[in-house]
């Protein structure tokens, strides 16, 4: 059995299940003010799941090769750069915005320095390793995934009964999705989830009015 937290960082597992979620609502909303048919919504929901989770698992595969792609570059103009000091500038300015901007300057040049000594050019930057394809794989299952509960109501009820019994599911696992997130981020885990399940919900609603 596939392990997503082995495969995705916190960040993906989140973004991935958020992403498929409020999709699905998004469609069962859309689709239920059009036809009222829940064979419709199943049918669009199934679709939309399994469509939206190749094209994310296809990005993830992309967006690997693109990261690899730019500190394969970064290694290549700290090495080639002319100039005194003008590699480790390049190496400075890499991890900007990364862990290493809470150290202190003297230390921020310590690991600066450390990096490149080992620097290297990046191997099979322009393929896709095995750890990309299981990315990509375990991101499109989890939008799948995500996107099924809120379909199961409209297969064993009708009606008004389903779509209010879908949305219920539907802020559970948005407050829930919130509520783990809270957890990654060091925040309250109660108001990160109803912070969550408000956006969801914002979100959900204007791309609704927007026509789905």
């Amino acid at each position: 059995m596939m392990k997503f937290h082995t495969i995705l960082s916190p960040s993906d597992r989140h973004s991935e299940m958020l992403f498929g979620l409020i999709m699905v609502l998004t469609i069962t909303g859309t689709v239920w003010l059009g036809t009222n048919s829940t064979k419709a919504i199943i049918s669009a929901g199934i679709g939309a799941c399994i469509a939206w989770g190749i094209v994310d698992g296809i990005i993830y595969v992309y967006s690997s090769l693109l990261e690899r792609g730019r500190i394969a570059l970064a290694a290549q103009e700290a090495s080639s750069c002319s100039g005194e000091g003008c590699d480790l500038i390049a190496i400075k300015e890499e991890l900007e915005g990364t862990i290493v901007d809470t150290l202190g300057e003297r230390e921020k040049h310590e690991v600066a320095q450390h990096i490149l000594m080992r620097l290297k050019p990046v191997e099979n930057h322009t393929h896709a390793t095995k750890d990309d394809i299981l990315g990509g794989i375990a991101a499109g299952m989890l939008v799948f995934v995500s996107g099924v509960p809120p379909l199961l109501p409209f297969v064993f009820l009708d009606g008004i009964q389903a779509m209010r019994l879908s949305s219920v599911i539907g802020l559970v696992m948005l407050y829930a999705i919130g509520y783990r997130w809270g957890s990654y981020v060091g925040r309250s885990r109660f108001w990160t989830g109803i912070i969550m399940m408000s956006v969801g919900i914002a979100i959900t609603g204007v791309v609704i009015v927007l026509g789905g």
